[in-house]
C-alpha cells in the first residue's frame, strides 16, 4: 500500500521575508520567551487551521489578507505574515498552562473557541493514548485513525508526552502528522518548520506516558470567510 498523505502538502509551505521556506510553523517564531518554550500546542493548532484556510481559498481578516491571490493554491504567496498573526492569536485560545498544553481537552476546547469566534464550523476527532500500555489502541486502530484523517484531507495534531525510544521526537510536545505508510507505520510529521519521519508504532509501544491525536473535519460549507 502506498503512503497516505494530505492532498496538497505544498499548502503547508511558508516562505519568510528572507526567502526561506518552512513546512508548517515553528514556536521559535514567537517573540516572547514563554511562548517560544510552551508554544508547540498553539502552533500545531495553527497548522491544522492554516491548511484548512488555504485549501478552501479563504481570506483572513488579518492586515495582510489583501496579499492572497485568487488561486486555490495561493501561487506565489508565502503567507508568512498571516501565519504569524494567526499563530499569535491562537496562543490566546490554545493556551498553555504551567505544564503546557498537556491534554487533548485543552487543545480541542481552545481550537473550538477559536473557530467559533471566526464562524467556522468544524468537528474535532480525538484518539487518546493512555499512560497505561494495556489500555492503548493497537497498531491497527492507530493506523486507521491517522489514515481516516489524511484521506479526509486533514493533518493530524499529535501530542507526545513521552517519546519512548523514538529519539527524533521531543518529550511533552505537539507536532503535526501529514502522511503515513500504513504498511511500515513510518509517519511524516512537521516540527519546527521541517519534516521528520518516525515509526509511530514504535512510539505507541515504547512511550511511557502516551498522548493523543486530534484532527478536524470541516462542515460541508464554512459559514463565512475568516
Amino acid at each position: 500500500m502506498s503512503k497516505i498523505s494530505i492532498a496538497e502538502p505544498d499548502l503547508m509551505n511558508i516562505t519568510n521575508t528572507a526567502g526561506e521556506t518552512f513546512i508548517g510553523g515553528s514556536q521559535d517564531w514567537y517573540t516572547d520567551s514563554w511562548h517560544k518554550k510552551s508554544g508547540c500546542g498553539p502552533v500545531a493548532a495553527c497548522n491544522l487551521m492554516w491548511y484548512l484556510f488555504r485549501k478552501n481559498n479563504l481570506k483572513s481578516d488579518y492586515p495582510d489578507s489583501s496579499d492572497y491571490s485568487d488561486s486555490p493554491a495561493y501561487s506565489g504567496y508565502s503567507g508568512y505574515s498571516d501565519y504569524l498573526n494567526i499563530m499569535t492569536e491562537m496562543f490566546g485560545f490554545v493556551t498553555p498552562t504551567f505544564k503546557g498544553v498537556d491534554s487533548s481537552d485543552i487543545f480541542v476546547n481552545g481550537i473550538m473557541n477559536y473557530t467559533s469566534k471566526h464562524n467556522i464550523i468544524i468537528k474535532p476527532y480525538t484518539l487518546e493514548i493512555p499512560k497505561k500500555k494495556g489500555d492503548r489502541p493497537n497498531d491497527d486502530a492507530l493506523k486507521e485513525f491517522i489514515s481516516t484523517a489524511l484521506k479526509s484531507d486533514s493533518p493530524v495534531a499529535f501530542l507526545n508526552l513521552s517519546n519512548g525510544t523514538v529519539s527524533l521526537l521531543e518529550n511533552w510536545h505537539w507536532v503535526t502528522i501529514i502522511a503515513i505508510d500504513p504498511d511500515t507505520m513510518m509517519t511524516d510529521i512537521i516540527d519546527y518548520g521541517k519534516i521528520i519521519t518516525i515509526n509511530i508504532s514504535e512510539w505507541l509501544k515504547t512511550s511511557m506516558l502516551g498522548g493523543a491525536l486530534v484532527y478536524l473535519k470541516e462542515a460541508e460549507q464554512l459559514n463565512e470567510n475568516v
